[in-house]
């Protein structure tokens, strides 16, 4: 049974701010928005686990008003064909599914809420629509002759093994490039500041994403710094509504069901969301759009804004008055370089086990102790975490400021070329790979993995990227210890 479709629902930090976010938005968009209660958004009431396993899988049949077993047998069907597609490594199926519960579980107790129920439902911006529209009308033809999404080796997120998701990139396409992703990130800000209360800095933009039929997204939240998000209905052809189901900050699921020009605002880092029910339809296409708080508060101006390049900067100075004033050079201190008072993003809660795992997760963020090995950090993150991002316009906007960035290795000997292959982005890596970057380069000193070797360690033996690299000559060579990946 489908939950019906939701009234128009604004989620705010706190009641007294209705009023002026409500004529906030009615500045910003043709029709009212209208405030429905938790309650109001569906004819049936549930939480996790119902229409797919979210925290505690074995809680789908009891007392589940969606058809315990029948839920059960479809999550059955879908692991399965998983398990079938990538066999004989069908196991990585298994430990997909356990991280993306696990994170469910997890990662959403750690996080700082900005709204009350954590989404809304807004009609998105006129000019929003028509730049998403034209580049839609500009390339889509039929979903056949879109490419295929790339995902890891082993990967759950979507049904992919059936119902192949396609990718519009919207770097690289006609009515696409920076110029578009840079209008389309400054349009869905403003809309998203002004819902959250909080100064916004753009993470991620994919392109149109499109789904076939049948298709299936598994409920999750997104990895870090994908934490304030906006997904744009942009063309569809169903046979009936293929709702987003989000369990909200009060534990409910909300059924969310988006016309084309609709868009979708949520807390993508804490709200569990996903589309659990088979789509029922030719194709629905839709755009992510992702952002990460700056820090800065609009709530509260008191809070000052730092940008990236600013601490590494303040960082570094920081760092070279210490060791000047040690004549034995005895220079250990190691500097976060969020500097005393911000160790972790303003996002998590302090104290929580996810500042725990974020910090463990993030040791190369503080600098390290000596002048030479400092400056290879910060000169080189910038570029490593855009190839690792598969973020090509990033990576050629850093590289064109500093065109060494290329080349050079962080503190383990890791290449942009090298996380590019780690992340199985073929198009970073192919530029990479014009630009001369070496696609035999080991890692930590000439003693660690190839490219090629790192690929099939994160990826499997059969990924396209892992295609792509033996094409073009890579060579397999493990680390020093260690033996080749079994295929």
């Amino acid at each position: 049974m489908r939950c019906a479709a939701l009234l128009l629902i604004v989620a705010v930090a706190g009641g007294s701010r209705l009023t002026s976010l409500g004529s906030i938005f009615e500045g910003l968009y043709t029709d009212k928005i209208q405030v429905a209660s938790a309650a109001e958004s569906s004819s049936s009431r549930y939480g996790v686990d119902k229409s797919f396993p979210m925290h505690y899988p074995a809680d789908m049949t009891v007392d589940n008003p969606l058809g315990g077993m029948e839920k059960r047998n479809l999550y059955n069907e879908f692991i399965n064909g998983c398990r079938e597609y990538y066999a004989p490594d069908g196991h990585l199926c298994d430990i997909t599914e356990e991280e993306r519960i696990q994170m469910n579980i997890n990662q959403p107790v750690g996080m700082v809420n900005y709204t009350e129920l954590g989404f809304a439902k807004v009609h998105a911006p006129d000019e929003l629509n028509k730049l998403l529209t034209r580049f839609w009308k500009r390339n889509f033809r039929s979903p056949q002759n879109i490419p295929n999404e790339t995902w890891s080796w082993g990967n759950t997120y979507t049904n992919h093994w059936s119902s192949p998701s396609k990718m519009l990139q919207m770097e690289v396409l006609p009515d696409g490039g920076e110029e578009l992703r840079t209008k389309v990130w400054d349009i869905s800000r403003d809309i998203l500041e002004s819902w959250t209360g909080v100064e916004l800095s753009p993470s991620s933009l994919y392109g149109v994403r499109v789904y076939t039929d049948g298709a299936v997204l598994a409920p999750h939240v997104d990895r870090m710094p994908l934490v304030i998000s906006a997904i744009v209905n942009v063309a569809q052809d169903v046979d009936e509504e293929w709702p987003l189901e989000v369990i909200g900050h009060d534990g409910t699921a909300h059924n969310l069901t988006l016309e084309p020009g609709q868009m979708i605002l949520y807390e993508s880092h804490s709200i569990i969301h996903g589309r659990p029910f088979p789509l029922q339809g030719r194709y629905y296409a839709n755009v992510f759009i992702h952002f990460e708080p700056l820090g800065h508060s609009i709530k509260n101006e008191q809070t000052a804004k730092v940008d990236l390049s600013t601490l590494y900067q303040q960082a570094w100075e920081k760092q070279n008055s210490e060791c000047s004033k040690d004549d034995n050079n005895d220079c250990k201190l190691q500097i976060d370089f969020n500097m005393e008072k911000v160790k972790t993003p303003a996002y998590i809660l302090p104290g929580s086990e996810e500042e725990k795992r974020w910090l463990q997760a993030h040791s190369h963020a503080k600098l390290a102790n000596t002048k030479e090995r400092t400056r290879k950090v910060v000169d080189n993150l910038g570029a490593n975490f855009a190839a690792a991002a598969g973020d090509l316009t990033l990576l050629k906007r850093i590289v064109k400021g500093d065109p060494k960035s290329l080349y050079r290795v962080d503190n383990n000997g890791w290449s942009p070329l090298t996380e590019a292959a780690r992340g199985g982005h073929q198009e970073v890596m192919e530029w990479l790979l014009q630009e001369g970057a070496n696609i035999n380069q080991r890692t930590h000193k000439g003693k660690g993995g190839s490219p090629l070797w790192w690929a099939k360690k994160f990826l499997g033996s059969k990924h396209k990227i892992v295609e792509y690299m033996e094409e073009r000559g890579a060579v397999e060579i493990p680390p020093s210890g260690h033996g080749k990946i079994k295929s």
